[in-house]
């Protein structure tokens, strides 16, 4: 099959599969078939002991119990297959700061000393893997379990141990294999995850779009309670720190943190922000798994769609596409660069142009006032790849390797997630 033509289908079957009308309808129709059984509303929490996001998710899932008439059930399920994982290492050290950070802004407990705690890992998830009567017991034993594990509190652990039901030793391993084995079959991979009907709801940061699709079908009782306020985290930055802002043209995430950028340029000032290109991740040498692909892009749609930012028939700009999109950046005036940014991204991400063509490089040339001449001697030369590589290397000092990222000063931070916590401290 011609690319052009492959391509072009794929992108009207993105927008199919990211599609706003479809996601409700799938909704409503769980909604209607839930009904039709006398079903309550339920769902599955998949939790990591090794994972500070997990220990994080605790206290909400109590309070979603509470606040809506839905019930958990509980799975126990390994740390991360690395093939999902970049660099472990580097995601491992970077979550334990991020999660502190959350905890200030969500008002929660967070150990701000981890100590060496892989001594209690079976004891502890004896505790955790014995099924337990009802989903507050397990919620009340799980507290207690994290509180003791994450601060290496060999007593209570003991303590744990001696007066409840807990799995044997032996079957610790097999037990443990086999719920994570049912998790990866699911198609997802990452704990700290919540499944409802259909979907799968991330940590802390999709809690909103969960608690915004119960309110429409599910009876709240009472008002949540916890909600982010960046604005209370103590951050090591100073107001007159710049943000430097990595991305990638080939990343949906990096296009919703543009968008952001350019329709909020009260609350995000362009000059205080560098905005730093590098290349996808696959072209790095970071392969990604098909599971996450498909996550990656109905998340960024449903992100998109709540902020009202144009998303869907995609045209993966992978190859000749990135690097023209890289060439007519570094030929771009600095006071231009977000502009350019979000047009090209726009197009890639939810117009599903062809950004490689030269017809499309004359449209933009002329739209900005762009020097033509020299974007195709970067193209040939390949003169962009310098600064992607400058930047590349400097996020990787940043400990970072993923985008969207940002640094502020000291304070770096991984997703879009995150752009309330660097642009409320930022200005």
């Amino acid at each position: 099959m011609d690319i052009k033509v492959d391509k072009l289908l794929q992108s009207y079957l993105a927008a199919f599969i990211c599609s706003k009308r479809l996601r409700l309808l799938r909704h409503s129709f769980s909604e209607a078939c839930r009904k039709i059984s006398r079903k309550g509303h339920h769902a599955s929490f998949y939790f990591d002991l090794e994972d500070p996001y997990s220990y994080l998710l605790l206290p909400v899932i109590e309070e979603l119990e509470q606040a809506f008439k839905i019930s958990f059930d509980v799975h126990v399920v390994a740390p991360r297959d690395p093939m999902y994982i970049p660099d472990s290492d580097a995601l491992e050290r970077y979550a334990l700061v991020d999660a502190g950070y959350q905890a200030q802004a969500w008002g929660l407990e967070f150990p701000t000393l981890i100590p060496s705690q892989k001594r209690l890992k079976t004891d502890a998830l004896r505790i955790l893997l014995q099924p337990r009567t009802t989903t507050a017991e397990w919620l009340q034993l799980a507290k207690q379990t994290m509180d003791a594990y994450w601060h290496g509190d060999f007593p209570t652990i003991h303590k744990l141990l001696q007066h409840n039901k807990t799995l044997d030793a032996f079957d610790v391993a097999a037990k443990l294999r086999e719920n994570t084995e049912a998790f990866y079959k699911s198609g997802f991979y990452m704990a700290a995850s919540i499944h409802y009907r259909g979907e799968w709801y991330w940590g802390l940061d999709r809690i909103y779009l969960l608690r915004d699709r119960l309110k429409r079908f599910a009876a709240q009782e009472h008002q949540t309670r916890l909600y982010p306020d960046w604005g209370r985290v103590r951050v090591p930055s100073r107001p007159q720190d710049k943000v430097d802002f990595y991305f990638s043209f080939r990343s949906p995430y990096s296009y919703i943190a543009i968008a952001r950028l350019f329709k909020n340029q009260t609350d995000y000032p362009l000059e205080h922000i560098n905005l730093k290109p590098v290349l996808p991740m696959v072209t790095r040498g970071l392969p990604v798994p098909k599971a996450k692909k498909m996550y990656i892009l109905q998340d960024a749609a449903r992100i998109a769609h709540f902020e009202d930012i144009d998303f869907g028939r995609v045209w993966d700009p992978l190859g000749k596409g990135v690097a023209q999109a890289l060439a007519i950046f570094h030929n771009t005036p600095v006071n231009q660069q977000l502009a350019v940014s979000y047009r090209l991204m726009h197009d890639i991400w939810s117009q599903g142009q062809d950004v490689s063509s030269d017809a499309y490089l004359k449209l933009i040339a002329s739209e900005f006032k762009l020097p033509i001449d020299k974007i195709h001697h970067s193209k040939a030369s390949k003169s962009y790849e310098h600064d992607a590589e400058t930047n590349r290397k400097a996020l990787g000092r940043l400990g970072l390797w993923g985008v969207p990222s940002f640094s502020k000063g000291k304070l770096v931070a991984w997703g879009q997630d995150r752009m309330p916590l660097i642009f409320e401290k930022a200005f």
